[in-house]
Formats: C-alpha cells, structure tokens, sequence
C-alpha cells in the first residue's frame, strides 16, 4: 500500500456508487491505534479529495481518552500545528450497517511525521525493501461481544442466547455463532464492502469471545491496516444490533484473554519464501533468533495499556518467556505445520488491544536485528514452554516501558524521537491509571487497616 492521493475521479465513482452515502468518516490512527479524524458531509467530498485536509499533529500524542500529552513535549512547544493531509487511495468505502449513510476514508499526511504509527511501519518495510524482501503478513484477532448499555457505557454482559459460563466455553463450537449469526453476517458484509479480507471466524474459550482471522497479504502495510478496520467493522455491526464489541486485552480476570496473533514470512525478489528449508532455513532461524532476543525491548507495544498485563498469566496460552517451537501453541513464536510456501511465524504474544502498525514494525525490527547479527534462537520448546527455563518477559507495565525507553534497538528501529514520545505518553497513562484508588481498594484492605 503506498501514500497515493484519492483521486477526484475515484471520489466521484464512490459517490455514484454509493448514493445513499451522506457522511464520510476520515481518519487517521494514533500510538494508540486509535482512530481520529473528522466527519464530511457529501457534497464536500469532492474538494477534500482535491484540496485534501488539516489535521493537528498533536493527534499522534493522545491518550486513549483523546487527551493530548503535553509531557511529550510536542504540544505548548511546537504550537500544535496543523499537519497538510490526505484521503488515501483505495480506503474510500461504504459502511452498509444501520441507515447506511456512512462511509469512511483513511487520512495520511503528505509529509511523513516520525511520530506516525504508519511512517514507523513504513521505514522498517523500506529497509526490506532495499535487501529485496518483502514481508507477507496476515493478522488475526480475537474480541469479546456484550450487551450494549442505554447509556453508553461498557459492561461486560454477555447477550442474549450466548452462553456465559466460562466453565463451559464452548470452543470451535457453533452454538454462541449460531445465536449471533446475524451480527457475524453483517461483520462480514462490512468487510467485504471494504476490501477487508476476512478469512474464518471461531467461537472462542470466552462467553461471547470470538475470533477473525484475515488473509495474508504481500504488503505489510496493508496488513497492518486490515487489522485496524476490522475493529472499526466488528463495532460498526455490533452497535447495529444494539451489541457492543471489544478488543481490549482482559476484560474479566476469570475469563480467556484477547490477543492478536501475527503470521509473517518473507519473498525474495523471486517470490520464493526465504524461510522455507528442512525444515527452515538458516535465514529463517537468524529472524526467530532476532525476535527472541528484542521481544522484551517492544513489550511495551504488545502490551501497551495497564489491562494488556492482566492477560499474562499461567496456563492460558499466553507466553511469557521469548520461546519458539514447531507447532506449538505455548510458546510466543510458533512455526505453524507447514512447509514450504506455507513456512511462517505466528507471532503470539500482542494483546488485542495493541496497534498493528507498531507491531508489525516491531517484528520486522527484531528480525533485522536477528539478520544482522546471524543470531540463533537456540532448540525448539517440545511440550509445555512454562516448564522450560526462558528469560521472562517483563510482564508488568513500568518495567516494560522504561526497558522501551531506554533500548538501543527501539532507538535504531523507531528513531529517538518516537521512542522518547512514546514512553513519555505512555508513562504519563500510567501513572493516572495506577492513582486511582478503586473499590477493589476499599474491599481488600479497607477495614483491616
């Protein structure tokens, strides 16, 4: 996927085709993958696709409340100046839920900001690029469906019809699919008015937990991008059944997490996937061996909220040492059966809630650390990975961030700008978060004190 302007003519053709399209979602995404941006009315569509739009850079230093992080340093300082955008091309489409007079666009800046999810993305797929490789990734993400409350706000309520019974989950079944196949319908209706790939969806371990997996695709990027409109589509279909959908990483402590999962190999300029051997290739094992040795340095983007930890617990198919192994489903980098054409990692450790932009790049930074470095990941987990001695990752949130912080590797990768913001947004989340005295406060230490 390049940066390519929407063109007045395709803008046209969508309008054409779309005539019941009254207003145009444009977005771009911040750190946090989360969409901001501005809604246009129709009959403007035209001239912002001509002209394009301003959007203030401060957008890519929110917290998840849309608050703009001044400890960043890129607020006061820098006058919070409007950045000169535009719609790009191919992500103009329909969103035909509800009375269906929406649709979107995704927003890129004609000038790349190094504070940019997307342009993170983009330097590690031009530095592929330039070795003649080129990543082919799929994502796949598991999320939780709810009742929807009258006044807005989350609760965790399972709908009517699904099982809510953790002890009996239901997994690979089709009774809570079932119960639900007029939202997975519309899911799916959206997606493919998108051109969002979507390949299977699978009844998960929790009540009303499901998850989507997408098709792989030759461009990162675009990849990347599938996976954050498959949020916007699966709560776009909810919220027109009057459900709710989340992704957010633990949303019950007695309940299976969500995660995203990654599938990456890579072509060379012949096509070919350079990780396939007998049964990998050498190449193959120098990219594990990367992604072992870096996978502390980005915990802070696979868990990147104060929940996100919650889901790094024993015996729930969530690693928490750097371990790979042949199809195996307890380590954090499984190489699915397969061979060939098929030979991949699954990257495992990333909460559903994490960007896809920053995760993506972050694998392809340690794999090019591993190439570098001709690193080795050392033997194969056989059986349970708990059991076998591994580094621990850092699994609680101010470890991991100020190893972030302060990695060499993150520097090279990210660029010390990115990584600077980063961490000072996210400690600045943090530190509000961890203030707030809660009722589980008052319940576990109130009247014994």
């Amino acid at each position: 996927m390049t940066d390519a302007r929407l063109s007045v003519d395709e803008a046209q053709a969508f309008l054409d085709a779309n005539p019941q399209v009254q207003w145009i979602d444009a977005f771009m995404f911040d750190m946090n993958g989360i969409a901001r941006g501005k809604r246009i009315r129709r009959p403007d569509l035209l001239g912002v696709a001509k002209r394009g739009l301003m959007m203030p850079s401060s957008v890519f230093i929110m917290d998840p409340f849309g608050n703009s992080v001044e400890e960043t340093g890129r607020l006061w300082e820098t006058g919070d100046p409007d950045a000169c955008c535009h719609l790009l091309s191919g992500t103009l489409s329909p969103i035909p839920v509800g009375d269906g007079k929406r649709g979107q666009a995704v927003v890129a800046t004609d000038v790349r900001d190094e504070l940019d999810p997307r342009t993170v993305l983009a330097n590690q797929i031009e530095r592929f690029a330039r070795a003649g490789r080129t990543p082919v990734v799929a994502v796949e993400l598991e999320f939780y469906v709810t009742k929807r409350n009258a006044a807005g706000v989350f609760v965790l309520e399972t709908p009517e019809g699904v099982a809510d019974d953790p002890e009996r989950p239901l997994t690979f079944g089709f009774e809570d699919m079932d119960a639900l196949s007029p939202l997975i319908d519309d899911i799916f209706r959206v997606c493919e008015a998108q051109g969002i790939p979507v390949d299977a969806v699978i009844q998960e371990s929790g009540p009303g937990q499901f998850e989507i997996n997408l098709k792989h695709r030759p461009d990162a990027m675009a990849a990347a991008l599938d996976g954050l409109l498959l949020k916007r589509a699966v709560k776009a279909a909810a919220h027109a059944h009057q459900l709710d959908a989340t992704f957010m990483a633990k949303p019950h402590h007695d309940w299976a997490g969500s995660g995203m999962h990654v599938h990456l190999c890579l072509l060379d300029e012949t096509g070919q996937n350079v990780f396939a051997g007998d049964p990998i290739s050498p190449l193959f094992r120098h990219a594990l061996g990367g992604l072992c040795e870096t996978m502390a340095d980005f915990m802070a983007v696979w868990a990147q909220s104060a929940n996100a930890y919650r889901r790094y617990v024993p015996k729930s198919y969530v690693s928490m040492a750097a371990q790979w192994g042949f199809n195996n489903r307890t380590v954090a980098l499984r190489v699915p059966h397969g061979n060939g054409a098929s030979t991949r990692v699954e990257h495992r450790v990333a909460g559903a809630d994490a960007n896809p932009y920053l995760v993506i790049a972050s694998m392809l930074a340690g794999m090019s650390h591993g190439f570098a470095h001709e690193l080795d990941p050392g033997p194969a987990v056989e059986g349970h990975a708990e059991t076998v001695e591994a580094p621990p990752l850092p699994t609680s949130w101010i470890n991991a961030l100020d190893l972030f912080g302060s990695s060499e590797i993150v520097r090279g990768a990210f660029g010390p700008t990115f990584q600077d913001a980063f961490s000072r947004l996210k400690h600045v989340e943090r530190s509000n978060f961890e203030r707030i005295v809660t009722p589980l406060d008052h319940l576990w230490y109130a009247q014994g004190a």
